[in-house]
């Protein structure tokens, strides 16, 4: 019975890690280029939050307190964390644009790029928990915009050129007003 007892403490050990790897997640984020090609950059991953009871308590570095489960993948939280944001871990994008943050616990995660990607704007920072709808693997596509070279032509400055037009014309006016009225004068003056 001693041996029964002590071979199934053992196979519950060597259980543990099996167990914990399950409660693991990862996050793939896959920047959404388009046709464009990716070269450079670097995404870091925040751990802010671990798990509570009514949501999540926040770590002492970003402020501590809780954030209720319906409000922790706030844009506004995202953007406050993102300023406070300490050390994290970084990955560089692949040349498809993909980076993988694996062996991730429970709680909840800021992502931010920290390096821009050669010919684009960066990502909006942004907060994902892990689980997600009881999904432990989850991926993110943030879309990116290319840097376009040159001013965009907007409507102002379709107001601006008729704008110009418009006094070009009427100093245009103006002289041909003058013009026969000044000759005028200068033919009396020429006369006395």
């Amino acid at each position: 019975m001693k041996r029964v007892f002590w071979l199934l403490a053992l196979v519950l050990v060597l259980a543990q890690p099996g167990a914990a790897a399950e409660n693991q997640g990862s996050v793939k984020i896959d920047l959404d280029t388009g046709e464009l090609p990716v070269t450079n950059g670097a995404v870091t991953l925040y751990q802010v939050a671990e798990p509570a009871e009514e949501g999540y308590r926040v770590l002492d570095y970003y402020g501590g307190g809780t954030v209720r489960y319906q409000d922790a993948v706030s844009d506004n939280l995202a953007m406050y964390y993102s300023e406070l944001a300490g050390s994290g871990r970084e990955r560089l994008l692949d040349v498809d644009g993909q980076a993988v943050f694996t062996g991730l616990e429970p709680g909840l995660y800021l992502i931010r790029q920290t390096e821009r990607t050669d010919g684009f704007y960066p990502f909006r920072p942004f907060l994902l928990c892990i689980p997600t709808k009881g999904q432990w693997d989850v991926k993110r596509s943030p879309a990116i915009s290319p840097i376009t070279t040159g001013c965009p032509r907007t409507a102002d400055s379709g107001r601006l050129i008729l704008g110009l037009w418009g006094m070009g014309l009427s100093a245009l006016g103006l002289t041909l007003c003058a013009w026969p009225r000044k000759r005028k004068r200068q033919g009396k003056e020429a006369l006395d």
